[in-house]
C-alpha cells in the first residue's frame, strides 16, 4: 500500500458551499480511480507567495489518500490541473500511514457558560463581603463626581485664559 499527500489551491472567492462542491468533485474522481481516502479537509485561507491567476491568496485543501495501484495517478493528475477552480496541486509520496485528523469540539456550548456565570453573580451577590463593598463603593462614587466636575471646570478655565491671550495678541498686532 502506498500513501499520497495532495495539496490543492482552490479560487479565494468560493464560499463554503461553492468550496464543497469542489471538494466533492475531487472525491468522486477519486473513487473512480480506486483510491482510498485517509483525510480530506479544508486547511484555510492563506496568502500566496506569488500571485496567480491575478488572486493574492487561495483556500487550501489537504488530501491524504492510499492506493495499491499507482497507474491512475497521472490520470488524476491531470484530472486537477485541468479544473477551473482549482489554481495550483501538488502531489506527494509518503513514507507512512497519515494519522486521522479528528476536528476538535468546543469544551462547552455558549448557553452553558451563560448559566454558570449567572450562577456564580448570584452566589456573590448575597454574601455579606458584597454588600459591605457595594455600601463602600456607593458612598466613593460622588466624590468622585465632584472631583471630576472640578478638573473639568479647571479645564475650561485654562482655555478661555488662552482665548483670551490670543485675543490680546491678534489686537496687538493688528494695532
Amino acid at each position: 500500500m502506498r500513501y499520497y499527500e495532495s495539496l490543492y489551491i482552490v479560487n479565494p472567492n468560493y464560499e463554503q458551499e461553492r468550496l464543497d462542491e469542489v471538494m466533492q468533485m475531487v472525491v468522486d474522481k477519486m473513487g473512480e480511480y480506486g483510491f482510498s481516502i485517509i483525510n480530506h479537509r479544508v486547511w484555510g485561507k492563506k496568502r500566496l507567495a506569488y500571485s496567480i491567476q491575478k488572486h493574492k491568496y487561495g483556500s487550501f485543501i489537504l488530501l491524504q489518500y492510499e492506493t495499491e495501484l499507482a497507474e491512475n495517478l497521472d490520470r488524476f493528475e491531470r484530472f486537477m490541473v485541468l479544473q477551473k477552480p482549482i489554481l495550483r496541486n501538488q502531489t506527494v509520496v509518503l513514507d507512512a500511514r497519515p494519522e486521522v485528523h479528528v476536528e476538535e469540539e468546543p469544551v462547552a456550548d455558549e448557553s452553558e457558560e451563560a448559566s454558570v456565570e449567572t450562577e456564580v453573580e448570584e452566589a456573590t451577590e448575597n454574601t455579606p463581603e458584597t454588600i459591605e463593598t457595594t455600601e463602600a463603593a456607593e458612598e466613593e462614587s460622588p466624590e468622585e463626581k465632584v472631583d471630576d466636575n472640578e478638573s473639568g471646570d479647571e479645564e475650561s478655565s485654562e482655555v478661555g485664559e488662552t482665548e483670551e491671550v490670543v485675543e490680546k495678541e491678534t489686537e496687538e498686532v493688528q494695532e
